[in-house]
């Protein structure tokens, strides 16, 4: 017996979106239908009446007010010009927005929406709208699995469910002229072009008119479901062809809100245990590159033809993946520094209709699809986990009577569908191994229990074969045919008779379909997904139902795990990021209203004399010499190698929560350069924690609330604007008493809870590692020789296990030991030539600042404004300011450099300042300084920073100029190397 879902018509959160949505027509008087034999059209509002904009702007701004939603000024419409050649005259229409997160039942919210309408108003022609077939077959079976859940609390209202074909255009007549409340489901395809079967005169609809003015006679009210597919241009043509009477948009990723009614977060969600929760089991290879790997991700159109593609990269002797565009004629070798990528990808053609990327040496890319070997450890290890988490699942859930299904997002339909397929034989292995374990397993084979639902095309032959697809327009009815088979199957899947609980699936259930009793989700592609995450997760957030169809409300028992051929952070991070991209976090305040250009001060640039005596020093040419001792380098990189530890290829597997967070951060009180701070840290692992502290401005947050979720904030200077105090933090939020607490959703703060390291090992191709390394470093072949000899050979063997991951170690530690060598061995010589220096190059006279950060300079300073990139160079900028002794100062402009070895790399300094000294007589000297965040060059974090610090004091050493590392903290900035420890601030 096939269970039936059970629906509750009490859910607050559902009442609130229907409601917001009917409260918008609130004064309207209901619309009286008249029954009619005949076939004229019965519209949503008479041809002459409009909607009262007044009315609806009043009633959309108490629904804003209401919901917590910002008010709005205006009424918000489309309007423009229909289809070229089918109407060219303009259409303006409102459109209202409904965000709910995925899974919380927003097809049953509009239908319901649907029927409040019909009550309230009289209005009864809808068109629901719909970007793909998957939506639109899900559309339909949620109408039928509801309508009788409708029918019992809306008095038996007939709402009758029209599934738009342009083969079967009679069927409009009776959507215009019927008096019953009818509801259309198109797909945005079948009527966006002046080509589609809509548009054409018909002998199934004889008379004068064509089938699409039907639709505009009737007046509709367009449902958009997943408007944020609906923006282009033509989409939105084709949208104001249909003449509605108003859009009710609704997504839980929209890109665009006009006239926002309602909201529901996916933190909401989560907070309120209205979807399951997210744990992630992350599967990934680490430290083996020794393969080719090459994918297609994406091809793009705008500003000309490109493609994005994944591969490994060689950067600086390291292996590594990364992303990286190509257009027309582009050598991929070029672009990778791999060898396998020599002489052999050079672009012959980027196809975007249809979706490939060909290269001259005949090899044909397409979306989504690799190039390379398959990895069959990592598929068998997160098959492995999803089935052993699925029996593991059902076992503690047969109890209450729910039944538990896992999804696979598999790579390629050959992988399952063919005899030999990987994923169909390493699931049948694991099955077959782990089910012994389990009662409810042990009998049933893995044919059994799993499924498959592709599309399938007819050959030439006759015979069907199973096809990846795309959603073309020649694989329509393909995929047609395997949604509509999933959807039959959908309540049966819910229940125990159905053995079938391992559903498998290529693009065909991306979006559209769900199951409340999907449990896991595996994703077993390599590296590019053809899914969003957020649409992956999508098919298994709902709420579960048990045998009597009922929703079961226990968090312990709604958690949807996701196992991903990712690591753990990286998806954790990924999805966090998408919630970012869709509008989930709010963006910091801008500090400046308004941007102005930086203006140069010529009393310093022309007429100080202290000015052109400092660049009269920098202006002199300096070379650099080094004293090389091989011995001493060989000795030295012999002994690093040795005490490294060289990567061995492994499978990691990783397990977390996937935990959304809200802070919010309140300034209380400013006093002096203290603030005192209200934090509340609220999460959806139910976590509520409020924390009250003061703090020194210049001190990092995390000091007194050790959170890496307030990363983002670090330090604080305390600032004046109109005569008002503010708290500045380092990411550019400003607050002050009087402001509202600032909320946002960071993306730190996730954890793993266990990590299990499966070691591997399995011989691959060396390649010639001398030659790479001379070719990296410019180093002599000999001395590479020789170090390498010198190694212990138990060291050396590891270049066998693991070839890109020695040389990667290997080059890497030669790279540093020689910036090392060079650093120590340094030495400047003056010369009497000089550079020749175009100042109004370095210091135009007006200077756009380009970074979003820029403060008030002073009078002393070279521009009126100043850039600053840290919380620590602003600090030092108001000492500057604060200091009467400062003759001018100057922030080097980033096209001055210091010339160093490229080993090491070119040096661009901080400050350059002219200040008094008073000794016995008034001297003003020519400083240099490097703010930074320790003074101590040692307790630095990264080595080369050390490296271009120690080359810079020789540098400037040679050239006369006093030069400093200092921090804001250091009380004795300005004094001079000579004297430093000795002299006393006489100013």
């Amino acid at each position: 017996m096939t269970l039936r879902i059970k629906f509750d018509a009490n859910q607050d959160y559902q009442i609130e979106a229907v409601g917001s949505v009917v409260r918008l027509f609130e004064g309207m008087p209901r619309r009286a239908i008249e029954f009619s034999l005949s076939d004229e059209v019965v519209p949503n509002l008479h041809p002459y009446d409009s909607l009262p904009d007044a009315l609806l702007l009043n009633n959309l701004r108490e629904v804003q007010e209401q919901n917590g939603l910002e008010w709005q000024l205006a009424l918000a419409a489309d309007s423009g010009p229909g289809l070229s050649g089918v109407m060219d005259d303009n259409h303006t229409y409102p459109s209202f927005t409904i965000e709910m997160e995925t899974g919380t039942g927003k097809t049953y919210v509009y239908l319901r929406t649907i029927y409040e309408l019909r009550q309230r108003y009289g209005f009864g022609k809808f068109i629901v709208v719909v970007p793909s077939i998957a939506i639109y077959e899900g559309v339909i079976k949620n109408f039928q699995i509801t309508r009788d859940h409708f029918r019992a609390r809306y008095n038996n209202e007939t709402v009758n469910l029209i599934e738009y074909d342009g083969s079967q255009l009679s069927r409009l007549r009776s959507f215009a002229s019927s008096t019953f409340c009818e509801v259309m489901v198109m797909t945005l395809d079948a009527f966006n072009k002046a080509s589609n079967n809509l548009y054409k005169p018909s002998e199934k609809l004889p008379g004068e008119r064509r089938p699409f003015q039907f639709i505009q006679e009737a007046r509709p009210i367009l449902i958009l479901d997943e408007p944020q597919n609906m923006e282009s241009a033509r989409a939105k043509e084709a949208l104001r062809t249909l003449r509605p009477l108003f859009a009710l948009r609704y997504s839980a990723t929209h890109r665009s809100n006009p006239n926002p009614v309602y909201r529901l977060t996916p933190f909401d969600a989560y907070r309120r245990n209205l979807v399951k929760k997210i744990q992630v089991v992350g599967v990934t290879e680490r430290e083996n590159f020794n393969q080719p790997f090459l994918a297609l991700s994406a091809i793009t159109t705008q500003g000309g033809i490109r493609a994005k593609v994944v591969a490994y990269v060689a950067d600086k002797g390291r292996a590594r993946e990364a992303e990286i565009t190509l257009k027309q004629g582009d050598d991929l070798h070029a672009k990778t520094g791999r060898d396998e990528h020599k002489g052999r990808y050079v672009v012959a053609e980027i196809n975007a209709a249809q979706g490939f990327v060909e290269f001259e040496n005949g090899l044909r890319l397409h979306r989504n699809e690799t190039m390379g070997p398959s990895r069959p450890e990592i598929f068998r290890k997160q098959i492995e986990e999803t089935v052993e988490q699925h029996l593991r699942m059902q076992t503690a859930l047969r109890e209450q009577g729910i039944k538990v299904l896992s999804l696979f997002f598999i790579d390629r339909v050959a992988n399952f569908a063919r005899p030999d397929g990987i994923i169909k034989t390493l699931f049948d292995q694991a099955f077959e191994r782990l089910k012994h374990g389990y009662a409810d397993f042990r009998a049933l084979r893995a044919e059994d229990v799993r499924e498959g639902y592709f599309a399938r095309v007819k050959t030439k032959g006759g015979a069907e074969e199973i096809v990846d697809t795309e959603g073309k327009a020649a694989e329509r009815e393909a995929e047609r045919a395997a949604y509509e088979l999933i959807m039959r199957k959908k309540e049966q899947l819910l229940s125990f008779d159905e053995p079938v609980s391992f559903i498998f699936a290529h693009s065909a259930l991306k979006e559209g379909w769900d199951n409340p009793n999907v449990f896991q989700i595996c994703t077993l592609n390599q590296t590019v997904s053809a899914i969003r995450k957020r649409q992956e997760i999508g098919r298994g957030l709902r709420l579960c139902v048990n045998q009597d169809g009922e929703r079961v409300f226990d968090e312990d028992v709604n958690i949807l795990t996701v196992v991903a051929n990712e690591s753990y952070q990286a998806y954790a991070a990924a999805l966090q990021g998408e919630y970012v991209a869709d509008g989930e976090l709010a963006p910091p305040p801008p500090t400046q209203a308004r941007k102005r250009d930086a203006i140069r001060n010529d009393d310093i640039f022309y007429r100080n004399d202290d000015f052109a005596a400092l660049w009269d020093k920098l202006a002199r040419r300096v070379e650099y010499r080094i004293n090389v001792d091989a011995g001493a380098l060989i000795e030295t990189c012999v002994a690093r190698l040795n005490r490294q530890a060289f990567p061995e290829p492994v499978l990691l597997v990783e397990r977390g929560q996937f935990v959304m967070s809200q802070p919010a951060i309140r300034v209380k009180k400013i006093e002096g350069k203290r603030a005192t701070l209200q934090i509340r840290m609220l999460d959806t692992a139910g976590n509520d924690d409020e924390y009250t502290i003061t703090l020194e401005q210049g001190k990092d947050i995390r000091t007194k609330v050790d959170d890496d979720r307030l990363k983002p904030f670090g330090s604080f200077v305390i600032v004046e604007q109109s005569g008002q105090r503010f708290v500045r933090f380092s990411n550019g939020v400003t607050l002050n008493e009087a402001s509202e607490p600032y909320t946002f959703t960071p993306d730190q703060g996730q954890q793993v809870r266990e990590v299990v390291t499966l070691s591997r090992s399995a011989p691959h191709p060396v390649f010639n590692l001398i030659e790479r390394a001379v070719r990296e470093l410019g180093i002599t072949r000999a001395t590479i020789n020789a170090i390498f000899k010198g190694m212990r050979d138990d060291k050396k063997r590891m270049l066998l296990r693991n070839p890109e991951g020695f040389a990667g170690v290997f080059i890497t530690e030669l790279r540093n030991a020689v910036a090392d060598h060079v650093t120590e061995r340094i030495e400047f010589v003056v010369g009497d030539e000089r550079e020749e220096l175009d100042l109004s190059d370095l210091f135009p006279a007006v200077k756009t600042l380009s970074q979003r950060e820029v403060v008030e300079a002073g009078r002393h300073s070279l521009y009126d404004l100043v850039q600053k990139d840290s919380a620590v160079e602003e600090r030092f900028i108001e000492k500057l300011k604060a200091d009467g002794q400062v003759v001018f100062y100057f922030k080097f402009p980033p096209k001055f450099k210091v010339d160093l070895p490229k080993v090491i790399g070119d040096y661009n300094p901080d400050w350059g300042i002219g200040r008094i000294f008073k000794n016995g007589r008034i001297v003003v000297h020519s400083l240099v300084r490097e703010t930074k965040g320790n003074a101590d060059v040692s307790k630095l974090q990264f080595p080369h920073e050390k490296r271009k610090i120690k080359c810079a004091q020789r540098y400037f050493e040679a050239l006369g100029i006093d030069y400093l590392p200092i921090s804001p903290e250091s009380g004795d900035w300005w004094k001079l190397a000579a004297a430093r420890g000795e002299q006393t601030h006489l100013a």
